[in-house]
């Protein structure tokens, strides 16, 4: 099973605060990672900062020691300070390197030899033809040398700017099961919930406009549309809360 978050490039239409939009941005990425959010898709609704929340989404998954070498100087970093960090199984820290220790690096080519940086005071020695950010199984201490290797835990998400409407993007996302978010929604305590398998999408609304205001004049059948914050106190629930609450309620019955 793999959870997909859907949210609008119209997220932070309601602040200019460039602060405030960062820290916006990264509440949802710390949502999604605290339960295991594989996917997160931004849709087209009309906004203007698809690439912004990409930037800032794909930066605080990034591990530490990686970012100066992903991610080069730009406006949009100047806040990435307020973001809290992740602390995923891949945000590893410096220690003394291990046999058979799964992190994750970029790979580059240094005369005749690739080597990674793992995150390590020494560069490792790769076996086999990869370039870029990819994951590394260590092999070997001395000398340091890794392979490329599959993660068995969660290792954080990939992030898909797809710059198409929603319903277009939800169908590209071929789901199993896609629910989406609306205080006008049914009770999700009222509600028999099917089984969580298989390719499962969250869909959430803009500060000023709901989901299904945001389909338009497409058309799309999702399987359910839930109200995952009854007896909301507030006149509002923003989107970041909504994510947290939603996927909060929706861990309780994950059984993978």
């Amino acid at each position: 099973m793999a959870w997909h978050v859907f949210i609008p490039d119209s997220l932070l239409e309601e602040t200019d605060d460039p602060k405030i939009r960062t820290y916006k941005v990264g509440q949802i990425a710390r949502a999604c990672a605290i339960f295991g959010v594989e996917h997160i898709w931004i849709y087209r609704a009309g906004g203007r900062d698809g690439r912004f929340i990409k930037t800032i989404l794909e930066y605080a998954e990034t591990p530490q020691y990686l970012r100066k070498r992903l991610f080069p100087l730009m406006p949009e970093l100047k806040y990435v300070g307020v973001i809290p960090p992740l602390r995923t199984p891949h945000h590893k820290l410096k220690g003394k390197p291990k046999v058979g220790e799964i992190r994750e690096g970029f790979a580059f080519r240094k005369g005749r030899r690739t080597y990674a940086d793992i995150g390590l005071d020494d560069l490792a020695m790769v076996e086999g033809d990869i370039e870029g950010r990819a994951t590394f199984r260590i092999v070997s201490v001395r000398p340091l040398r890794v392979i490329p290797a599959k993660p068995e835990e969660y290792w954080g998400y990939r992030v898909h700017l797809t710059r198409k409407s929603l319903a277009k993007t939800l169908k590209k996302a071929r789901l199993d099961l896609a629910i989406a978010t609306s205080r006008k929604g049914r009770d999700i305590r009222e509600v028999k919930l099917p089984p969580l398998e298989g390719e499962v999408g969250f869909v959430f609304g803009s500060p000023r406009k709901g989901v299904i205001e945001l389909l338009g004049e497409e058309e799309y059948d999702f399987d359910l549309i839930l109200n995952t914050v009854p007896n909301q106190r507030t006149k509002t629930v923003r989107t970041e809360e909504a994510v947290l609450a939603t996927l909060a309620v929706f861990n309780l019955i994950r059984r993978d």
